[in-house]
């Protein structure tokens, strides 16, 4: 992957999708997203919010250096004999190495049509040149709490602010007992700026959440590694 660079300003890297989506739909949302993976940029298309939900949790654990949305088809048979074809909504590999192949659907199709016995029969014909796994995702798989998380710290690593993130270790370093992310804010002494580092480090693992929850003001967080 290479970016195209125009007055300073690095271009994101374009859709890969194989599959065209029908942009215009009275059933659900449909769109683009830019993800921010590391030090490169990648816009993928989706064709609803829980589509959008769900790459930004995925991209949320740290380790994702792509993703290749509507990657190309895998042909499969079922068990009559009958042939067919599966786009995954996502490619992901890992920093790793491990590259898997993710299918979002709401649980209500996964119940009603038995999506998951389908995914089964995919996964059995994938090449293992094209993915290490098939992943299904729903709404079943995460609380509101942490797509709202998610969402928010997309938002937040839009801007990287170095000096708030050093600010933040500092203060961090000199925790010893839990605290509420709104006492830690104020040590660190840049406001929204330093809301901002500390959301981040609470999803990157460099401060803890006690409690699972939306994260916010009143959060209380601990360093990581403290008892």
């Amino acid at each position: 992957m290479s970016s195209q660079t125009i007055n300073g300003f690095v271009l994101p890297e374009p859709s890969r999708a194989t599959r065209l989506i029908s942009r215009k739909s009275r059933g659900s949302c449909r769109g683009t997203a830019v993800l921010y993976l590391g030090s490169h940029r990648q816009i993928v298309v989706y064709e609803s919010l829980l589509e959008l939900m769900c790459i930004l949790l995925i991209i949320s654990r740290g380790d994702v250096i792509d993703v290749w949305d509507q990657p190309p088809a895998i042909h499969f048979s079922r068990p009559d004999g009958s042939h067919h074809e599966h786009t995954p909504d996502y490619l992901v590999e890992l920093a790793d190495g491990t590259r898997f192949a993710v299918a979002v659907k709401p649980i209500e199709q996964v119940n009603r049509r038995d999506f998951d016995i389908e995914l089964s029969y995919v996964a059995a014909c994938m090449p293992q040149s094209y993915a290490d796994g098939l992943v299904l995702m729903s709404e079943a798989d995460f609380t509101r709490a942490q797509a709202l998380n998610a969402q928010r710290y997309h938002e937040f690593n839009k801007t990287p602010d170095a000096l708030a993130d050093q600010a933040l270790a500092a203060v961090i370093d000199q925790q010893n007992e839990p605290t509420t992310l709104e006492l830690l804010v104020e040590q660190v002494g840049l406001a929204g700026r330093g809301f901002r580092a500390a959301f981040r480090a609470i999803i990157e693992g460099r401060l803890r959440q006690v409690a699972h929850g939306k994260i916010g003001l009143q959060t209380l967080v601990t360093a990581e590694g403290t008892a």
